[in-house]
């Protein structure tokens, strides 16, 4: 594994707040809202897992402050979704911190999803 570089790790959190993917319920992967599945407002987990644990090793004690806020949001708003529709979900609209479900794309978003439920449950044991 690489070893990190602290300025450069938390150049990224700064990257991504400053270039607004830094949402209320997490990080959006991107800042077209076409429709499509994988543009704003959507945030997916693995790629929330990607960037959380990223900030954590190599951020330093700024990278792990962002992380474990990022990681809080995350749950959070998964706990509300999972509170109102009784399912975890694919992806998640990022835009409200009060937490929906994720849209757009070819299909209907998808419940059950094991990466939703790996990412929370990586989340509660390493930031709760």
């Amino acid at each position: 594994m690489a070893e990190g570089n602290e300025a450069q790790g938390a150049k990224v959190g700064g990257a991504l707040q400053s270039f607004g993917l830094v949402g209320l319920a997490g990080i959006a992967t991107t800042l077209y809202p076409t429709g499509q599945q994988w543009d704003y407002p959507n945030g997916w987990p693995p790629l929330q897992h990607m960037l959380i644990e990223g900030a954590a090793k190599y951020g330093g004690a700024a990278g792990r402050t962002f992380a474990a806020d990022l990681a809080h949001t995350w749950v959070n708003m998964n706990m509300r979704v999972f509170n109102n529709t009784g399912h975890m979900h694919e992806k998640y609209d990022v835009s409200h911190a009060s937490g929906l479900v994720g849209r757009g794309g070819e299909y209907a978003p998808q419940v059950g999803f094991g990466w939703s439920n790996g990412v929370a449950l990586d989340f509660l044991s390493k930031y709760y």
